[in-house]
């Protein structure tokens, strides 16, 4: 196991490795990229919410100890080859070397979200069990912490193991030959953040891992000998696992996390840990952004130097622009440049990325007209700010990837005209596993993914505006909730990024409604009751459009583990009734809170 010392004698380890050439992710397996990177003095460190070094593992020793725990794997009489492994994907060292013990025992790692301390246990344990049921896994392996879960969550599955690293060590290892996964197998299953009722587990194979880790190495974010990352992003997601482990370990990069929670408490640390180490990569959603620069505004004498960040992605959700202009304002006098930010796109099914805006350039953007979007899908260009709405442009496919823009009929639309993205490259998902009527819904005859997201395109670059399943319908006029939400949010100086979530509901005579829930922090009803009103006077400025509003205790909203709002759950909470507006409990005679509260 990783030696054991003092964290005062604890050392980071090097940016780069004096003797070993970089390769750019040229391998044909994940077990044979480690094996590599293990010839050379880079790897993994861990640290605590407050910046400090708590755990340092060398890609060595995680190689080291990967093949150990492999032999423990292969020793068991009744794991057969491709069998499937849950384990909790909490940002430890355990995760990771249970992650890789699998690679080489030829078994497939499912990636567990770990526990985020937000929600009921009971969601997050009937998660669990969806994905371990659905993914027919014969072991569920976690930490102490979430034992009591994963036991509760494994009891409808007929599982060989449900225990901890500790019971893999002790189980039985006998001598055996490591059974790495080939080129031509599957790597690990990853399922959609957002899965719930019924989670999709997708099916990456190493050739595709491969593919697009070298795409991403070579031409999306074009890798330097002495590039390091940052990351707090979690491991369940597929931009915290493949983006943030996967990719940077295929080329020899060293890697620095925060934890996930630690993020959340304190998330200038993770700007801390890049400028203490001189990172020069390192992702977020928008959010992530914000929640440093709401935090810098409240914090004097911030004593940082970002100017070794030559890569500030944004992925994970809708670029919003007004975010990293602010952010870029408040760390300008720590040397942060606004040519850093990349804006990208990519999805699970795809393995991980298809697009990134060229590099130091930073954000670009287009600014079209609102009343072209909603009435005809046009993304007509204006300079009117005032009826106009910026969309960051995400950059060209990827050499070797290909992009669509289509109508409702398969039709392939002109630039500038909005419709649904198909793409089509060489890290296309093997399918959904187990799922196959699933996976013919999205991978067509001709070979092309159907993503599901709404864009279009300009001059070569893709412009996404949303997913189509959240889009609202309302009267026959097609309206993005994003708009709605981010003309609210940043209109009302109650309201933050991500207050917010709009969705339509069918009524009992059959029309459709469209709905906000708002988080409201102030206990004043006077004060409740006026930001409804507002709420629905810029609604209606905005769409021409009557809104139900429910305001909701501050953190109701559901998001998945990668941080995106999950408008579909929001609106299965409301339509079940789950949510209680903060006016209902106010006296009798407030009869507007009771009447939005109402389903």
């Amino acid at each position: 196991m990783t030696e054991n010392v003092t964290k005062t004698q604890l050392t980071a380890t090097a940016t780069t490795s004096e003797n070993l050439p970089v390769r750019m992710a040229d391998f044909e397996t994940l077990s044979a990229a480690l094996d590599y990177a293990a010839q050379g003095e880079c790897g993994i460190n861990f640290y605590g919410s407050k910046a400090e070094l708590e755990t340092v593992l060398s890609y060595a020793d995680l190689a080291a100890e990967a093949k150990k725990l492999a032999t423990h794997f292969l020793s068991h009489d009744d794991l057969e080859r491709g069998d499937r492994i849950c384990i909790i994907a909490d940002m430890t060292p355990d995760f990771i070397k249970l992650f890789f013990a699998c690679q080489y025992a030829g078994l497939m790692a499912v990636p567990l979200p770990a526990v985020s301390g937000l929600g009921s246990r009971d969601g997050y344990e009937g998660q669990l069990e969806r994905i371990i049921r659905t993914s027919q896994a014969k072991m569920a392996i976690g930490t102490e912490k979430s034992m009591d879960s994963l036991t509760k969550a494994a009891e409808t599955s007929d599982l060989l193991l449900v225990g901890t690293l500790a019971d893999i060590e002790n189980m039985p290892s006998a001598p055996a030959d490591l059974a790495p996964l080939r080129a031509d197998e599957n790597s690990h299953i990853q399922f959609s953040s957002g899965s719930t009722r019924k989670p999709l587990g997708i099916m990456i194979s190493q050739d595709a891992l491969m593919a697009n880790a070298r795409s991403v190495a070579l031409h999306g974010l074009q890798f330097r000998e002495h590039d390091r990352v940052a990351s707090w992003l979690p491991f369940y997601h597929d931009m915290g696992l493949i983006g943030f482990l996967i990719i940077p370990l295929t080329c020899q990069m060293s890697i620095d996390y925060l934890k996930t929670d630690g993020f959340a408490r304190r998330p200038l640390s993770w700007l801390q840990i890049i400028s203490d180490n001189k990172c020069t990569m390192a992702y977020s959603p928008s959010f992530g952004y914000e929640l440093c620069s709401r935090r810098a505004k409240r914090q004097q004498n911030i004593d940082l130097d970002l100017s070794s960040w030559r890569v500030a992605g944004i992925g994970g959700e809708m670029v919003q622009p007004e975010i990293l202009e602010d952010f870029t304002e408040t760390f300008r006098s720590s040397n942060f440049s606004e040519k850093a930010f990349v804006p990208s796109y990519g999805l699970a099914e795809m393995t991980l990325a298809f697009s990134f805006a060229p590099l130091d350039t930073g954000l670009e953007t287009d600014r079209i007209n609102k009343e072209k979007l909603v009435e005809d899908h046009l993304a007509e260009a204006t300079k009117d700010a005032k009826f106009s709405r910026d969309f960051a442009l995400c950059g060209q496919a990827l050499p070797g990837y290909k992009i669509e823009i289509r109508d409702h009929n398969g039709t392939v639309l002109p630039d500038r005209t909005i419709g649904t993205i198909f793409i089509h490259g060489p890290s296309m998902m093997s399918g959904y596993d187990l799922n196959p009527e699933e996976t013919d819904k999205v991978i067509g005859a001709d070979g092309w993914l159907n993503t599901g997201d709404m864009g279009y395109m300009k001059d070569g670059d893709i412009v996404i505006t949303g997913r189509h399943k959240d889009l609202l319908i309302i009267n026959g006029r097609n309206i993005w909730p994003q708009d709605l939400e981010w003309q609210v949010e940043q209109e009302l100086d109650l309201l933050n990024s991500r207050d917010t979530a709009a969705f339509a509901v069918t009524t009992d005579k059959g029309s459709d409604e469209a709905v906000m829930l708002a988080h409201c922090r102030s206990q004043d009803p006077e004060t409740q009751t006026q930001l409804r009103k507002d709420i629905q006077a810029i609604i209606f400025r905005t769409a021409g459009i009557h809104c139900k509003i429910m305001l909701l205790q501050p953190g109701t909203l559901p998001y998945t583990t990668s941080g995106k709002l999950s408008r579909a759950l929001a609106r299965k909470n409301y339509c079940s009734k789950q949510y209680t507006d903060v006016q209902q409990d106010n006296t009798a005679g407030d009869q507007s809170g009771r009447k939005a509260a109402s389903v």
